[in-house]
């Protein structure tokens, strides 16, 4: 028969305490409700795989007039590097490829660390279809130890701007998005991907740098896997 196994995960899984722990600590929704994360990756409605990534996220471009650009302009610059990987997921995770996958439906949720009011702004400018949620203390982040860098090596394959473009791009969005411009979570603050199989991680990616997003083009061969034949 045939047997779908995962490739090797690129870093260490958390361990079965870490993972415990994580699925207890809160996440918030768009209205400010909580949920335990454990609660996002539970074998629902058929669901047998759960892509997780962690994100930040900013505010889209408004009316108002924004507190004065500072060195802070560049968590934004790195922001946009994040919307532009969550457009792309949308290009090869497809609703088709997510409920097709040989190893059983899945669904893909994001995760980011700003406050919960920005996500209604961050869908919008995404364009995104994806359930959003946020941990805004930075525990399940912390857990998972998740890096913190302001250091980017080249512009990501998954931008659509070279570098400059994006800069203006980002300065533009935190002068128009007014004081919420700086709720949009640790600057700083890097994350990864995740994918949990029937409530269990089986593997996982960290960001090594502020655009360091695992491709969604690999993404998707670790979420389909390697077909091995087996003859019974």
């Amino acid at each position: 028969m045939v047997k779908l196994t995962i490739p090797a995960s690129p870093h260490p899984i958390p361990d079965e305490d870490v993972i415990s722990d994580i699925y207890g600590a809160p996440v918030f929704s768009p209205d400010g409700k909580s949920i335990p994360f454990g609660d996002l990756v539970t074998n629902e409605d058929g669901i047998v795989n759960v892509v997780v990534i962690f994100s930040k996220y900013t505010t889209s471009a408004n009316s108002g007039l924004g507190p004065a650009i500072d060195s802070q302009s560049v968590r934004h610059f790195f922001c946009t590097c994040d919307q532009d990987y969550v457009r792309s997921l949308m290009l090869y995770l497809t609703p088709t490829v997510l409920t097709t996958a040989p190893a059983g439906p899945s669904k893909l949720i994001i995760i980011g660390c700003g406050d919960p009011s920005l996500i209604p702004s961050y869908a919008t400018e995404t364009s995104c279809e994806f359930p959003i949620y946020t941990d805004p203390a930075g525990y399940i982040y912390e857990k998972l130890q998740m890096k913190s860098s302001l250091t980017v090596s080249t512009t990501p394959s998954y931008a659509r701007q070279s570098v400059l473009g994006l800069v203006i791009r980002s300065m533009k969005q935190m002068v128009l998005s007014g004081y919420d411009g700086w709720k949009g979570g640790k600057f700083q603050q890097n994350g990864g991907e995740l994918i949990f199989r029937e409530k269990k991680c089986v593997w996982m990616h960290r960001m090594e740098s502020m655009g360091g997003h695992l491709p969604a083009e690999e993404l998707v061969k670790a979420l389909l896997g390697d077909k091995d034949q087996h003859t019974t």
